[in-house]
């Protein structure tokens, strides 16, 4: 993406250089996610449905990753929204780059409390994704209203997939830390712990790095009490398996994958499909959860 870009990416995480991932970030942000993007979520989204002719919100698009694929994938108009300008800069620069910026309205949204912040009619879109989003919504409490208002915009029929959120029933931290217990300390607890390890700049938010995702559960019952009529694609359309449209091409299952399919899909799987659960749920992340809105 050139050396203007770069210099962006190194200035998102300027205070990070001494993280252990911090090159596997800058990385990532220079390409590495729009190739993973292409080859793992995209085929586990068309699992579910043909993004050809939607309308579709890319909620929470961060530097444009997600959206490239989307729009790859896609013949129809997509909205990328986010809170941070620096990103939908640098979102702006990446779509210049794939030749796909006449084909995207950007928006800058503010942090979401309640009803009506998100601001986009209601019934807008086919399609929202929330990818690597939930658990960087802070303060927690929000979450729910986060969730209210994307299934707000969405259409009777439409598609919410959330993917990339690490589960909070698992009390190890894969997504921020790497360190056990972290999803479930109090934060300022965990800010300390985090950072006596190296695994955290002290005067930064741990919260909002992602330290602590959501379950299942946590997702879909603000959505349940509020009267909306949730379908769990994953059980009623795609056999309740773990990677509904099964590992990536070209790639093959590790032996732990192995086990989690065999345990999760073959043992567990038909019991939890009677009671509406994706397998997913008792999995360390929130990934490739497919819920249809028939109300």
């Amino acid at each position: 993406y050139g050396p203007e870009f770069l210099e962006m990416v190194r200035e998102m995480h300027a205070s990070a250089e001494d993280l252990p991932a911090y090159e596997s970030w800058i990385i990532s942000h220079m390409g590495g996610r729009v190739e993973t993007f292409r080859r793992r979520l995209l085929p586990q989204i068309q699992a579910f449905t043909d993004l050809r002719g939607m309308e579709i919100l890319d909620f929470g698009c961060g530097t444009g990753s997600t959206t490239v694929m989307l729009a790859e994938a896609c013949d129809g108009p997509i909205t990328a929204a986010d809170i941070d300008p620096p990103s939908l800069e640098m979102a702006g620069m990446r779509f210049e780059h794939h030749g796909i910026s006449s084909r995207i309205s950007m928006l800058q949204i503010r942090p979401i409390e309640k009803e009506g912040d998100l601001d986009l009619p209601s019934e807008s879109f086919d399609f929202v994704l929330m990818n690597g989003v939930l658990e960087h919504v802070v303060p927690f409490r929000n979450r729910p209203a986060v969730l209210l208002e994307a299934w707000r915009v969405m259409r009777k029929g439409g598609m919410l997939f959330i993917s990339e959120t690490p589960n909070s029933l698992w009390p190890f931290d894969r997504h921020t830390t790497g360190l056990p217990l972290v999803p479930w300390l109090p934060s300022p607890v965990a800010h300390r712990y985090a950072v006596t390890f190296g695994r955290h700049v002290d005067g930064s938010d741990l919260d909002s790095r992602g330290r602590r995702g959501m379950t299942f559960g946590q997702i879909v019952r603000p959505l349940r009490k509020a009267g909306k009529e949730v379908e769990v694609l994953n059980v009623t359309q795609t056999g309740n398996r773990l990677r509904p449209a099964g590992a990536a091409e070209g790639t093959a299952p590790s032996h732990r994958r192995r086990i989690a399919n065999l345990v999760l899909e073959g043992m567990l799987g038909p019991l939890m499909s009677r009671f509406g659960i994706p397998t997913m749920a008792l999995g360390p992340f929130i990934e490739y959860l497919c819920l249809k809105k028939h109300r």
